[in-house]
């Protein structure tokens, strides 16, 4: 996966700074000082070669045509394109950087020896850049945005396949330093084609499925001053398949802490360090059926040569016997009484926890480790089916 970050996060600075003209070492309209930060910026975030077309407009409102910014990243070059970008409401800080009321983007483009991007339009609200002295290649560092939306996506990967997605969203709000205290992100249609060639995919196909259509969303908070992370939702579902739903309130999420994991990037030791010392308040993880339970049960009870009513009833028999290594007998009635329930009536499975008081990451991993069956009693596990 790391192979395409470096060029990814070049994307998103070309969008966001989306102009680039030569030096102009005495430019005196704010429109001419904005651009040419944005050029010196592009640069040193990696920029190889940068061209453009017409610019049209004055300092409240103007359009670059046709920027073209070629980079090169792990050996690997990309070019990104832009048909037209609207800077509206631009301003030079008093850091050195730029900010923006609004940058639109309209036809983008980005391809490179492991895949292309296209995009119909980008809109960025209230930007927010730094000075080019302080942009560190490779990542977007002192960078701020309201909301981003893009539209009318298409992806190709490598091997020639095409996902296209309908639009992603995200927004961050009220933040320390670069960090936000509130942030959402949004993704809809996310359209997979289930390619009958490939063998890895023939036990999906089988189920009834030639394509997965697939939405997604997150949203939450964090409280630097309790420390207290709030991940309210994080959602992702495809049509005719299911939702998953998973919640979590995580303690310890200090700004210094957050400033350590930053620092500990590169450094996994030093990172599950700091996640040990980290707390558990409230989790819960919940199915929603839309047939893909069912699908299975119709599948595997063919396979055995009985309906689908005998096949679950077979399985709920075998169910004690499968939760017993868990060792611990009142949540394995727990399960049992939750599951068989499900497979009566496939439409939701829910296993939420909330300890008596925060646990922290370290305790739970060494029981995990050391004395399994008293996981569900430390952090007050309950499994419900169907609510």
């Amino acid at each position: 996966m790391s192979r395409p970050l470096r060029p990814s996060r070049l994307v998103v600075a070309s969008l966001a700074f989306g102009v680039a003209l030569p030096s102009l070492a005495w430019a005196e309209s704010t429109r001419d000082k904005v651009l040419a930060i944005s050029t010196q910026s592009l640069k040193a975030n990696g920029a190889k070669d940068v061209t453009w077309g017409k610019v049209d407009g004055d300092d409240a409102r103007f359009s670059v045509a046709d920027l073209k910014i070629v980079s090169e990243a792990e050996g690997k070059i990309g070019t990104m394109t832009v048909a037209k970008t609207t800077w509206t409401g631009a301003a030079v800080t008093p850091e050195g950087g730029i900010s923006a009321d609004e940058v639109a983007a309209e036809g983008l483009g980005f391809e490179s020896d492991d895949a292309k991007i296209k995009a119909d339009r980008m809109v960025l609200t209230k930007y927010r850049g730094p000075s080019p002295d302080k942009v560190v290649p490779g990542k977007i560092s002192g960078e701020r945005i309201d909301q981003a939306t893009v539209t009318g996506i298409t992806f190709t990967s490598e091997d020639g396949k095409t996902f296209p997605v309908a639009s992603a969203s995200f927004s961050a709000t009220d933040y320390v330093g670069d960090t936000p205290r509130k942030a959402a992100f949004e993704l809809k249609g996310l359209v997979v084609p289930l390619d009958p060639h490939d063998s890895d995919l023939e036990q999906v196909r089988a189920l009834g499925y030639e394509k997965a259509t697939i939405d997604a969303s997150f949203s939450g908070t964090w409280d630097d001053k309790t420390g207290r992370l709030a991940i309210s939702s994080f959602t992702v579902g495809a049509a005719d398949m299911g939702t998953l739903k998973i919640a979590a309130t995580i303690g310890g999420v200090t700004p210094e802490v957050v400033d350590a994991m930053k620092k500990a990037e590169a450094d996994q030791t030093k990172q599950m360090e700091l996640l040990q010392g980290l707390t558990v308040e409230a989790l819960s993880l919940r199915w929603d059926d839309a047939s893909l339970t069912g699908r299975v049960l119709d599948r595997q009870a063919k396979d055995q040569g009985v309906d689908t009513k005998t096949y679950a009833k077979q399985l709920k028999l075998l169910m004690p016997a499968m939760l017993s290594m868990i060792g611990n007998k009142d949540f394995e009635k727990k399960v049992a009484g939750a599951t068989g329930s499900f497979l009566d009536s496939p439409k939701s499975l829910t296993v939420s926890a909330r300890p008596k008081a925060p646990v922290p990451f370290g305790q739970l991993m060494g029981a995990a480790m050391a004395m399994p069956q008293t996981l569900p009693a430390v952090l007050g596990v309950e499994v419900v089916a169907n609510d």
